[in-house]
C-alpha cells in the first residue's frame, strides 16, 4: 500500500508555504507524483457577479497571471529539486471547493492549517476538506518546519468510525514509519445489539503493516491541547486523528477535541471523517 498521487494546495499571496515543504518531503519519500494546486477566490466572485467579459475580470486576470506563474516556477523549481515528478494547476473559486473537488481523484492532500481558523467568508478552508473531501487530509501548521515527516507517527484511536477512517488513510504512512505509538483512548462503540463482542486488537492489526508498535493510554477528558502534547511526549512528528467523534454542528456551538487542534496545531495532523 502506498501513496502514488498527493495534491498540494498552493496559496495565493504567500511566499513561505509549510504545506507545500511537507507535501514535497512525503512525495520524495513515496516516490510519488505531487500536484500543486494554485487557487484564487477573488477572480471567481467577479466572474459570477459581473460577468466573464467584464474589464474588472480582465485587469484582475492580468493582475494575477504573473502571480501564478511566480508559484508555478517556485513549485517546479523546488520540486525538481527534490527530484520528484510535478503537475501544476491553476482554478478559480473558493479554495475548500476546490480542494475537495479535485482530492478525490488523489490518495492524500495537504493543506495548511486555516490563518486563525477562519476566511473572510467564514469558512475554515482545512477543516472543510477533511468533512468533505473523502479523501486523507494532512494538515500542516503555519511557520513550522516538516521536514521529517513520518518517522514516528502517533494514532489517536478508541476504535471509533472516524478514528478507523484516519488510521487506514494514514496506512501508507504507517508502513514506512520508524515507529508507532498508539494513544489509546475510551471505546466510543455504542452498538446496542451486541451482548458478545469480538476481539479487537490494534496492535496485532498494526503490527501487520507497521515495524514498531506501542500502545499507550490516554485519557480523553483532555482537550486537543493535551492530546497534542501527548503526541509529541511521544517523540511523534505526525498525529493520525479521526474527525468530529460527535455532531459536526454540535461541536461548532460547544467546541471539541477537532476544533481545538485545527486551532492550535503544534504538529502535522492527518485526520479523516
Amino acid at each position: 500500500m502506498s501513496w502514488k498521487s498527493i495534491l498540494v494546495h498552493i496559496r495565493a499571496y504567500q511566499d513561505v508555504q509549510p504545506a507545500v515543504d511537507a507535501a514535497i518531503t512525503i512525495a520524495s519519500n513515496f516516490n510519488a507524483r505531487l500536484t500543486g494546486l494554485y487557487t484564487v477566490r477573488e477572480l471567481a466572485m467577479l466572474k459570477l457577479v459581473m460577468g466573464q467579459s467584464h474589464s474588472a475580470v480582465r485587469e484582475a486576470e492580468a493582475r494575477d497571471q504573473p502571480l501564478a506563474q511566480k508559484a508555478e516556477a517556485r513549485f517546479r523549481e523546488a520540486c525538481e529539486k527534490a527530484g520528484i515528478a510535478a503537475n501544476f494547476d491553476m482554478a478559480e473559486g473558493n479554495a475548500s471547493e476546490v480542494l475537495c473537488m479535485a482530492g478525490r481523484s488523489h490518495d492524500l492532500t495537504v493543506i495548511e492549517q486555516s490563518a486563525s481558523g477562519l476566511d473572510s467568508l467564514g469558512n475554515d478552508t482545512a477543516e472543510e476538506c477533511v468533512v468533505a473531501s473523502g479523501t486523507p487530509t494532512l494538515m500542516v501548521p503555519k511557520m513550522r518546519s516538516a521536514e521529517h515527516i513520518g518517522k514516528t507517527v502517533v494514532v489517536a484511536w478508541n476504535n471509533s468510525r472516524q478514528s478507523a477512517s484516519a488510521l487506514h488513510g494514514a496506512l501508507p504512512l504507517i508502513g514506512k514509519a520508524d515507529r508507532v505509538v498508539v494513544l489509546l483512548g475510551e471505546d466510543r462503540d455504542t452498538l446496542p445489539s451486541i451482548t458478545k463482542r469480538p476481539k479487537i486488537d490494534i496492535e496485532a492489526y498494526l503490527k501487520l503493516h507497521a515495524n514498531s508498535v506501542r500502545l499507550a493510554p490516554f485519557a480523553e477528558g483532555g482537550d486537543g491541547a493535551s492530546l497534542q502534547a501527548a503526541a509529541i511526549a511521544a517523540g511523534g512528528d505526525v498525529l493520525v486523528m479521526g474527525a468530529y467523534g460527535r455532531s459536526t454542528w454540535r461541536e461548532f456551538l460547544f467546541g471539541g477535541t477537532t476544533r481545538d487542534v485545527m486551532r492550535d496545531m503544534q504538529l502535522p495532523v492527518l485526520m479523516a471523517h
